[in-house]
């Protein structure tokens, strides 16, 4: 059984379930969650505890990197 593991937290479900169809889009196995108290599960705004991103933990270090990468300031040329 595969273990997930905690990569990141976004501030919206917006931002994680971009990031993590991103992921996911890369071959790996990616979901998120996140508490939206009254609000129910379609709310994508920001939430005050945050959307947690988990992976499998064999894919943590390649989600790591994609992770780096979107997180790397752009060329500003």
């Amino acid at each position: 059984m595969a273990k997930w593991v905690k990569l990141t937290t976004f501030p919206s479900g917006f931002e994680a379930d971009l990031f993590v169809e991103r992921l996911r889009g890369a071959g790996l196995h990616a979901r998120s969650s996140g508490d939206v108290g009254m609000f129910g599960a379609g709310f994508q705004g920001i939430a005050p505890r945050g959307f947690d991103v988990f992976v499998v933990s064999h894919q943590l270090a390649a989600a790591r990197a994609i992770l780096e990468e979107l997180n790397e300031p752009g060329d500003t040329e």
